[in-house]
């Protein structure tokens, strides 16, 4: 278990905001995993004072970063949100459902939904320092905004943004590729479904595709909430 000490926050849009916090000891996870978060103090509030949210922020950054649509308004957003400079929250069983491929030539496809493309903003941060000749495309489906929309953009990747009506045809045409290329899914379970569907007509075997239900989109009752 790792602490961290809230730096600041950045609202991005909407409910959506981004927390950076400066860890405090040795903080080991992977690109596009997630941590459980802690608050010590919540305990004797919440029947489970714990949620699952994907890092935003690489390895070996200096600060870690955590986006959280804050939409639902239950007592643990309320208290996140309210959080000031310095304090404390810990992370621990860290996991994750989305791996890059042994083959770093093999290209690579992102396709997120909304703010599901939190932990790919972790996945192309490691890339770029690790990686930079993995070819990566990364789908972007939105309503109106786009998560980290800015710096994707100058990043050296294939970066569309698109609408729930172009989703399709985009997917059809960027994973047009050889050799095939790995994708990375994540969202919500009805983008996911949408998604892979989309896939799946376009000729990509189930095999090639990993799928991430992104938990920070929602957050439920504090007493039924599942972290």
């Amino acid at each position: 278990m790792a602490r961290l000490h809230l730096i600041g926050s950045t609202h991005e849009y909407g409910d959506v905001v981004t927390y950076r916090f400066r860890p405090q000891g040795d903080l080991s996870f992977a690109p596009g995993e997630y941590g459980h978060l802690f608050f010590p103090q919540l305990l004797r509030r919440f029947a489970k004072p714990v949620r699952e949210i994907s890092f935003a922020s690489a390895p070996g950054d200096d600060e870690v970063w955590f986006t959280l649509d804050h939409a639902s308004g239950s007592p643990f957003q309320q208290h996140f949100r309210s959080l000031a400079p310095g304090a404390a929250m810990q992370v621990f069983g860290i996991g994750g459902h989305l791996k890059l491929p042994e083959d770093p030539t093999r290209p690579l496809v992102l396709v997120g939904g909304g703010i599901g493309v939190t932990p790919f903003r972790s996945i192309l941060r490691h890339l770029r320092v690790h990686q930079p000749q993995t070819p990566v495309a990364l789908v972007h489906a939105a309503r109106a905004d786009y998560l980290f929309g800015t710096e994707f953009a100058a990043m050296p990747i294939a970066y569309h943004q698109v609408g729930r009506a172009e989703l399709a045809d985009t997917l059809a045409a960027v994973g047009d590729v050889e050799p095939p290329a790995a994708y990375l899914v994540a969202g919500s379970d009805a983008f996911i479904s949408g998604a892979v569907e989309h896939l799946h007509n376009a000729g990509v075997p189930h095999g090639s595709i990993q799928t991430d239900t992104f938990k920070g989109l929602h957050d439920l009752d504090a007493a039924t909430a599942v972290p």
